[in-house]
């Protein structure tokens, strides 16, 4: 595929996202894609001719942002771990996820669509489970490694815990998660 295909489809996922983190999935049509991205009508449907191949790439995409997130934090954890100490770099990683609520609101609320779609359309199934994983992962990482690989650790418990915790807030459901908060569940497994 040609860069400026690659860029229009891209843009055309970048504006799915945030339209499902803004108007849910009932407001994405190909219409309102296009227009989210700038695009010329008919872009969208060029690239995506069914909704359902486009929020199961956007779901893809949404899950390889997590990623890639996921990436950056670490860096920045092994950083101040060696700089600073592992505490240090718990703090860190609670602050920058507490942040991530408020920054990174759309993709919360974008991901809680396509989850919710998974659950009720078949063709979307797998869609919840590779979010999930994706959203957790830099939260299980942690959690692994502070916990120096000891198996009676409930990482998944701790990772959902968060999750929850920064899900709540990001639907308008429960308080702004403080880095008290985050930093907590990582040290009770310290």
């Amino acid at each position: 595929m040609s860069t400026d295909k690659l860029a229009r489809r891209r843009a055309i996922l970048d504006a799915t996202i945030g339209l499902l983190g803004t108007r849910g999935l009932e407001g994405v049509t190909h219409r309102a894609v296009d227009e989210a991205a700038g695009l010329p009508q008919g872009s969208c449907s060029y690239y995506f001719p069914k909704k359902t191949a486009l929020l199961i790439a956007a779901a893809e995409h949404l899950a390889a942002l997590l990623e890639k997130d996921c990436d950056d934090l670490q860096l920045g954890f092994a950083d101040i771990a060696a700089r600073d100490g592992l505490d240090a770099a718990v703090a860190y990683v609670a602050r920058e996820l507490v942040t991530y609520a408020d920054t990174e609101r759309s993709l919360f609320l974008a991901r809680m669509e396509l989850t919710m779609a998974a659950a009720r359309r078949p063709e979307l199934a797998d869609l919840g489970t590779q979010l999930t994983s994706a959203a957790r992962r830099p939260i299980a990482f942690f959690l692994t490694l502070i916990a120096d690989g000891r198996p009676d650790v409930p990482v998944e418990t701790a990772a959902g815990l968060i999750d929850g915790i920064t899900l709540m807030y990001a639907t308008g459901q429960g308080p702004k998660p403080t880095t008290d908060q985050v930093a907590a569940v990582f040290r009770s497994i310290l």
